[in-house]
């Protein structure tokens, strides 16, 4: 019985550790993009910023009209007209 109460103690403490960990990580994060964000205002550049991700976004999108899983480097394989069931080599 003690034994898995300390396996609970020790699954509870990790999870309490992880968690104040991603918390802490994504706090960070955010508070360095708001301080970002901040001085591309005073510089005047934040419009510029906004506006260029907001390209970047948008070439994003305009991409996903392909199928999710196909890149370049993996294109998606065409079925074999000659042999139904076979995948021609690309």
């Amino acid at each position: 019985m003690a034994v898995t109460g300390r396996l609970a103690d020790i699954a509870q403490k990790s999870a309490v550790l992880f968690l104040a960990g991603t918390t802490v990580y994504y706090m960070v994060n955010v508070g360095l993009l708001v301080n970002r964000r901040m001085e591309l205002k005073k510089q005047g550049k934040l419009h510029e910023e906004l506006g260029r991700l907001n390209d970047i976004l948008e070439a994003q999108t305009a991409n996903k009209k392909s199928l999710h899983a196909e890149t370049s480097t993996t294109p998606t394989p065409f079925p074999d007209n000659d042999r139904p069931g076979q995948v021609k080599d690309l």
